[in-house]
């Protein structure tokens, strides 16, 4: 179906879903804090079309308009030729420079610690969208803050008093 990636099948989760890809992106973009994607294919032909992507991750399908569309959750293309580096010994020739313009991290510790703790949490998200028990996430109230005009302490009394058009247009001088 979506064949291998260049990161290894350890960094590919598949799904099946009893809705169709669109829904599922739809769900992914409205509570599961995913990007929507244009179904691109960025491995090729017939290795999956991306719908939402999240922290350089990619949720694929392998075919749009199915009524049960068939999922894989992988690395993007910048993280799989990353990762295939490290797991083909060469990771050498990325500078610590480079690791972290390129994802935000200093050493490939830190690499390999975010990828897998993004990896982990859009599966966990992907499987509630499959499972349909993906709901948007319950924000806290914002703190209210009351302010009492009359309260001000820096003000004079009387500082507050309505003017009179009169006194308005004089100063307009």
């Amino acid at each position: 179906m979506f064949g291998l990636y260049p990161a290894g099948v350890r960094w590919a989760q598949s799904y099946t879903a009893s809705t169709d890809a669109k829904s599922l992106q739809k769900l992914l973009v409205d509570h599961g804090g995913c990007t929507a994607a244009l179904f691109h294919q960025p491995f090729g032909a017939q290795r999956g079309a991306v719908i939402a992507q999240r922290d350089g991750l990619f949720v694929l399908t392998h075919v749009i308009e199915s009524d049960h569309a068939e999922i894989v959750v992988t690395l993007g293309v910048e993280l799989q030729n990353l990762i295939w580096s490290f797991d083909s010994g060469y990771s050498g020739q990325w500078s610590g420079r480079e690791l972290q313009i390129l994802t935000g991290c200093p050493d490939w510790d830190s690499v390999l610690k975010q990828t897998s703790d993004a990896f982990r949490r859009l599966c966990g998200t992907v499987q509630a969208a499959v499972d349909g028990t993906l709901a948007k996430p319950t924000s806290r109230p914002e703190p209210k803050l009351t302010f009492d005009d009359d309260d001000v302490p820096f003000l004079p009394d009387g500082y507050l008093q309505p003017i009179t058009l009169a006194e308005i247009q004089s100063c307009d001088h």
